[in-house]
């Protein structure tokens, strides 16, 4: 009888091996599975693939887009993606059922054409491709990220997408089957070798002395070791029974654990051992904040701003600043052209020279609202002999690229806070931002009527300055050099132009244009009023006036206001006078 139940213990029990084997081996599901889109009744310019695509316990999934013709893959965060489809009509690619192997996806109706999205500055990276592009799903930084794909945002954008990604089915009964089988094998064979193998006398004598003992050491040791052997080939690891010297693993684990409860670990320490834990939970809490450009996009979004000012600044064509250029500084540069193109000998504006940042303002995302604006420092070189150019650029919409609205040398002796692309405490403000010593809108205020009155009541609150210095200066001798005319300074502010984005120690940065009028009033007893120079006599059409003569000047300032509570003066980082027109006035 126990021949019978042995051979069919081993023939269930490699049956059972064969089966659960062939589950891990040539009976296995494939490593990879291929899930694709459904399919719609019409067409759409764009296609969002949304971050959902990916497994985050999974690897990074694999993506064939195909399609006819060119089309372009555009990798930004995923509320920017957002931002930028805004009503247009679309495809979103929201996930993988990974039971049916099928796309998530619908169609969402809206406008039908769109810009193209290919290269805008919003965009971490933009890919092209013909015909087809495998992509593989990885985000260049924390958070979430989404593919926008698009032809040229009037053609319908691609939407056969397959996305191969490793395959979770498994075959639950194979590691069971394997050991089940070899348990199987262990008995059926420890039934043979007790039939055949008897005890001696002395280990008869041994069993029984121990009446608890069914069988002798031999049939013991060999069970012992048909059990290894078949556990090992069915690929089931024996933990080592633990030594009296060594403590087992799970004692350890135990001990560990208790140490951990007891002892915090560096990690879990506070930072700042003074600062309550409550603080520390709510810094813990805080939702991650994200910079509206990496260092990447702003390189890139800066070379392309020098190359377009630039071919714009060589030929004095204003249609070429539309690309890069926006604000103050565009009005300005344009009214150098029309001075450069009368033939009028005058400087060429300052060339921007963008390869080096030297520090840079970049927002974070702030609920991503538009319009957004970064201030930045540049120079030619990293040499430190070399005079820097601070320049604010704003963006006034998801499918707008950065424009420059300010831009000039920065003055002898200032400073610009020194602040890294992608530091999170950056925030946008608005003109009358709190928790600073001056609001940004009243500090501009105070600033035009220092400049217009050297002895105003404002002065205290800037730091020295050779800007206030020259200008000062420059309207006294304008008033010496009149003729016996009167002199009159005003200035006044453009709101539009004033942007402020805040600094890690508390201030802020503001740019803004003031606006300069100085006005010759001839008396009856005055000689006719001289032009001082060639330009001016241009301008005005005429070397002298028996009548009053208006002199505009725009001057955009850029400035530090520090915190609310700090002993530090405002102080100009950047400014410049700009001649806009000379011309008779007219009498009051």
């Amino acid at each position: 009888m126990r021949k019978v139940i042995s051979v069919i213990a081993i023939l269930l029990g490699a049956v059972a091996l064969v089966v659960g084997i062939g589950q891990k081996t040539f009976w296995a599901p494939p490593e990879t599975v291929t899930a694709s889109m459904p399919e719609f009744e019409s067409e759409a310019p764009l296609t969002v693939i949304q971050p959902s695509v990916q497994n985050a316990n999974a690897e990074p999934v694999e993506l064939v887009i195909s399609a006819e013709g060119e089309f372009t893959a555009s990798l930004a965060r995923s509320y920017d993606v957002e931002a930028w489809v805004d009503d247009a009509s679309h495809v979103e690619l929201t996930g993988v059922d990974r039971e049916n192997h099928q796309l998530v996806a619908e169609l969402l109706d809206g406008e039908k054409k769109t810009p193209n999205p290919a290269g805008d500055d919003l965009f971490f990276d933009s890919q092209k491709a013909d015909g087809t592009m495998t992509y593989r799903w990885t985000a260049p930084d924390d958070g979430d990220w989404s593919l926008l794909l698009a032809a040229d945002g009037t053609k319908a954008a691609p939407t056969d997408i397959s996305v191969t990604y490793a395959n979770d089915d498994a075959m639950p009964w194979a590691l069971p089957l394997i050991i089940i089988g070899a348990l199987l094998l262990v008995f059926g064979v420890a039934l043979l070798l007790m039939r055949v193998i008897k005890p001696s006398k002395p280990a008869r004598r041994a069993e029984a002395a121990s009446p608890g003992t069914k069988g002798g050491s031999t049939t013991q040791n060999s069970l012992a070791m048909a059990a290894v052997l078949a556990l090992a080939v069915g690929g089931v690891s024996v933990p080592m029974a633990p030594s009296e010297d060594q403590p087992a693993e799970s004692a350890k684990a135990s001990d560990s654990a208790k140490s951990e409860e007891s002892e915090p670990s560096e990690e879990s320490k506070p930072a700042d051992d003074s600062k309550p834990a409550e603080e520390s939970t709510s810094a813990e809490a805080e939702p991650d904040s994200y910079p509206v450009l990496t260092e990447e996009q702003l390189q890139r979004i800066l070379g392309d701003v020098e190359k377009q000012i630039g071919k714009a600044d060589e030929k004095n064509t204003k249609k070429d600043l539309d690309a890069r250029a926006s604000g103050a500084f565009k009005d300005l540069r344009t009214k150098r052209y029309d001075i450069l193109n009368d033939d009028i000998e005058i400087a060429k504006p300052l060339a921007l020279k963008t390869a080096v940042i030297r520090s840079a303002a970049v927002p974070n995302s702030s609920e991503a609202k538009f319009p957004r604006v970064i201030s930045v420092v540049t120079a030619k070189d990293s040499d430190p002999a070399t005079l820097p150019m601070a320049l604010t650029l704003k963006q006034d919409s998801a499918r707008d690229n950065y424009k420059v609205s300010f831009a000039a040398q920065m003055l002898p002796n200032s400073t610009f806070p020194g602040i890294a692309v992608g530091d999170p405490s950056i925030q946008q403000l608005g003109n009358n931002a709190e928790g600073l010593k001056v609001k940004p809108e009243e500090a501009l205020d105070q600033l035009a009527d220092v400049l217009t009155n050297e002895k105003s009541k404002h002065k205290g609150n800037f730091a020295e300055s050779e800007f206030i210095k020259a200008i000062h200066s420059g309207q006294k001798k304008e008033k010496e050099e009149a003729n016996e005319a009167n002199v009159k300074y005003s200035r006044s502010v453009t709101k539009n132009d004033t942007q402020v984005i805040s600094t890690p120690d508390g201030g802020a940065i503001v740019t803004g244009r003031l606006n300069q009028k100085a006005v010759f009033e001839r008396t009856e007893d005055a000689d006719p009023l001289e032009s001082a120079d060639e330009l001016t006599k241009k301008l005005l059409g005429s070397s002298t006036s028996t009548g009053n003569v208006e002199i505009t000047y725009a001057e955009p300032v850029m400035m530090y206001i520090p915190a609310s509570g700090n002993d530090d003066k405002i102080q100009l980082v950047a400014s410049e006078v700009v001649l806009l027109s000379v011309k008779q006035a007219e009498e009051n």
